[in-house]
C-alpha cells in the first residue's frame, strides 16, 4: 500500500508533542530526530535513520504525540494514515497487533516517566537524592535505549550522560560523578564496543531497581541523609560475622552486646545505638526488638549479606560527600572491608528467635 510523501527541510517540524495523530511515517532518506520540549531545552530521546519509522505509538492507542519530531537534514518521509493502517492491520493476527500495542504503551509510558522526573528533580542538590533521581533516570534509559548482548545490557555512555545532564538539569561533571561512582561501586562495568565507543554494561538491570530502591527507602525515612554512615556499613558487618557463627536461619543479638563485640574487633561502636533507628523496616533482613530498657536485633541469616553487600555499594558511592565529624575524621576499616578478628566473641543464637 503506497503512502503520500512529504520532504521536510533541515530543521524542519514533522509533528510536536500533544498534536493528533494523522498516521505513521517511513523514512525514505534523511534522519528524524524525536525530542521533548522541557523550558527550551530540547531532550533527545531517539535519532531515526532511513529506513526506520516514527509517530507509530499513536497509531495503537490513539493518544496525541507523546513527543515531537524535526528533521535533522533534508529528510523524504512516507505517510500512512490511519485508515490505511487500520487496513492494513486486519491482515495481521491478533496477536500481534496485541504485542505491538503493549510495546507502544510502555514506550509512552516511559517517555512520560523521564518527563515527569525531569520536571520533578531540577533544583535539588542532595547528593544522595542525586544520586537517586541519576539512578531512576538511568533505569529507564537502559529499558527504552539498552542493547542486549548475552546476559548483559549495554547503553551508550555518552549518549546516556547527555540525557542525564539535560533530564537533571545538572552540569556534565556531576554526571560523570555519578556514573563513576556507580562503575566503582560495582553496579556498573565499563568497556569499548565493537567501534570503540565507551558503554556502560549492566548485567542485571533488577539489579540496579533493587539498589536504587534500597537507596530510596533510606532517604525517605532520613530526609537529611546525604551520605550512608560508616557505622551503619559497621554494624551489618558484625551482624554478617554472627550470622556465620550459627546454624539458625534467624537469630537475635542484644546491641549492648554487639557494641561490646564490635570494640573488641576494632570498630568504634560508640554510636551505633544512635544509628538503629535508621535499620528500622529498611530490609527484610533486618528487625528492631524494643526491650524495656534497650534494643536487640532480629536478623535473618540467608539475606543479611546481601544487605550488607547493598550498604557496602552505597557507602562507596556516596564517600565523596560525606562531611567530616569528631568521630569519622580518623580512618576506620577501608569501605567494604572489616578489621581482622582476633577471636569471634558472639552470643549464642537465641532459640526463642529461630
Amino acid at each position: 500500500m503506497s503512502g503520500k510523501n512529504k520532504i521536510l527541510k533541515k530543521g524542519e517540524l514533522l509533528f510536536k508533542a500533544g498534536e493528533a495523530s494523522d498516521g505513521m511515517y517511513v523514512l525514505r532518506k534523511g534522519q528524524i530526530q524525536i525530542f521533548l520540549d522541557k523550558a527550551g531545552t530540547d531532550i533527545v530521546l531517539a535519532t531515526v535513520a532511513a529506513g526506520g519509522m516514527v509517530g507509530e505509538m499513536s497509531l495503537f492507542d490513539k493518544k496525541p504525540r507523546s513527543a515531537s519530531a524535526r528533521a535533522l537534514e533534508e529528510t523524504e518521509v512516507t505517510q500512512i494514515s490511519n485508515d490505511d493502517f487500520n487496513k492494513i492491520i486486519q491482515q495481521i493476527p491478533k496477536w500481534l497487533v496485541s504485542l505491538m500495542a503493549t510495546l507502544s504503551s510502555r514506550l509512552r509510558d516511559t517517555n512520560e516517566r523521564l518527563q515527569e522526573l525531569e520536571s520533578k528533580y531540577k533544583g535539588n542538590n542532595n547528593p544522595l537524592e542525586e544520586l537517586l533521581k541519576t539512578l531512576q533516570i538511568l533505569i529507564l534509559l537502559y529499558y527504552k535505549d539498552g542493547v542486549k548482548e548475552v546476559k548483559s545490557w549495554v547503553l551508550d555512555r555518552d549518549a546516556a550522560a547527555s540525557d542525564l545532564t539535560k533530564i537533571l538539569g545538572i552540569d556534565r561533571a556531576k554526571v560523570d560523578h555519578w556514573l563513576n561512582a556507580l562503575i566503582k561501586g560495582g553496579l556498573l562495568v565499563m568497556t569499548k564496543n565493537q567501534y570503540k565507543k565507551d558503554v556502560l554494561v549492566s548485567q542485571n538491570r533488577g539489579d540496579l531497581e533493587r539498589f536504587s530502591e534500597f537507596a530510596r527507602k533510606l532517604r525517605m525515612k532520613n530526609a537529611n541523609l546525604k551520605s550512608l554512615p560508616q557505622d551503619f556499613v559497621d554494624i551489618l558487618e558484625m551482624l554478617a560475622k554472627t550470622a556465620k557463627t550459627t546454624a539458625y536461619d534467624t537469630f537475635s543479638i542484644d546491641l549492648k552486646e554487639l557494641m561490646s563485640e564490635g570494640k573488641t574487633l576494632g570498630f568504634r561502636s560508640e554510636n551505633w545505638a544512635q544509628m538503629v533507628p535508621m535499620f528500622a523496616d529498611i530490609d527484610d533482613s533486618l528487625s528492631i526488638i524494643k526491650g524495656p530498657k534497650d534494643f536487640s536485633l532480629k536478623v535473618t541469616k540467608k539475606t543479611i549479606d546481601a544487605f550488607l553487600a547493598s550498604s557496602k555499594t552505597l557507602r562507596a558511592v556516596t564517600l565523596s560527600y560525606d562531611a567530616p565529624s569528631p568521630i569519622a575524621a580518623a580512618p576506620k576499616s577501608p569501605v567494604g572491608q572489616s578489621p581482622k578478628p582476633s577471636a569471634p566473641a558472639t552470643k549464642p543464637p537465641d532459640k526463642a528467635a529461630s
